[in-house]
């Protein structure tokens, strides 16, 4: 359940690489190397609909979604933060260095939603 494990009122942004996608059932994790003021580096979660989803809804694949993957840059990820305080976020909108920007929403009271 999003609203069970995520803060959906709440939207954190991260700057980091992709570092790599699970494309698995139940739900795809992409995981970034976010590197703080201080220059240290650690690793954030990003959960995200499941594969059928993804490509149904969306029209996404790993290839698309991981574009830049090869490209070691940092990618903008907006996300519900974990209500656990863990670096884990459900994501809402991702954005490549050129701009281009993916956004991913649950209507209220959806099976996505829920």
């Amino acid at each position: 359940s999003l609203t069970a494990e995520f803060m959906p009122d709440s939207t954190v942004t991260i700057k980091g690489v992709m570092t790599s996608i699970e494309w698995i059932n139940p739900h795809i994790y992409i995981y970034f190397d976010v590197t703080d003021k201080d220059g240290k580096t650690s690793q954030y979660a990003v959960e995200t609909y499941p594969p059928n989803h993804m490509r149904s809804r969306y029209g996404l694949t790993k290839q698309v979604l991981g574009a830049d993957f090869d490209k070691k840059q940092a990618l903008v990820v907006e996300v519900n933060p974990a209500k656990n305080g863990k670096p884990l976020g459900w994501l809402t909108k991702i954005t490549y260095p050129d701009g281009h920007f993916i956004k991913l929403t649950a209507e209220p009271g959806s099976p996505e939603a829920r």
